[in-house]
């Protein structure tokens, strides 16, 4: 049935702080930065009125972040401790990157919540460690050895 993944979407509070984020922090290329509202979107939302800032970011392997910013139906941020990765639900956003260290370190230095150093996994596989973006989400930073 599926051909392939499309993207995932992030909502965001502050589209300013997460793009700076996801474009200058992450290095992903912007693809589309667009507004959207009519029957469409608000037929997709089932609301009414929507406004909504999309921007979409694109990796080197092609792969998608959709951030979208709704101005008329904004909400909150998720609690990051209520937003743990043993919860249920859809907990993290996995990257493979070059280095683990320098990405620690690229992080942290941005002010992300680190959740810890980079470990290697039992097997020798990768190095891994877990992170939060600017809205509380949990990303897996991941060197495969």
């Amino acid at each position: 049935m599926i051909l392939e993944t499309r993207h995932v979407g992030i909502n965001v509070a502050d589209m300013d702080r997460s793009l700076h984020f996801w474009r200058d922090v992450m290095g992903l290329q912007v693809e589309v930065d667009m507004w959207e509202e009519g029957d469409y979107i608000d037929t997709l939302q089932n609301l009414s009125g929507v406004k909504v800032h999309m921007v979409k970011l694109c990796a080197p392997d092609g792969s998608l972040i959709e951030l979208l910013e709704d101005v008329t139906h904004p909400t909150a941020p998720p609690d990051p401790q209520r937003n743990r990765l043993c919860d249920c639900g859809i907990r993290h956003i996995s990257f493979t990157v070059a280095d683990a260290r320098h990405a620690y370190q690229t992080l942290a230095g941005a002010g992300c919540e680190i959740l810890g150093e980079p470990i290697t996994s039992p097997d020798n596989y990768a190095k891994v460690f877990f992170a939060r973006d600017p809205e509380g989400n949990l990303l897996e930073i991941v060197e495969v050895l």
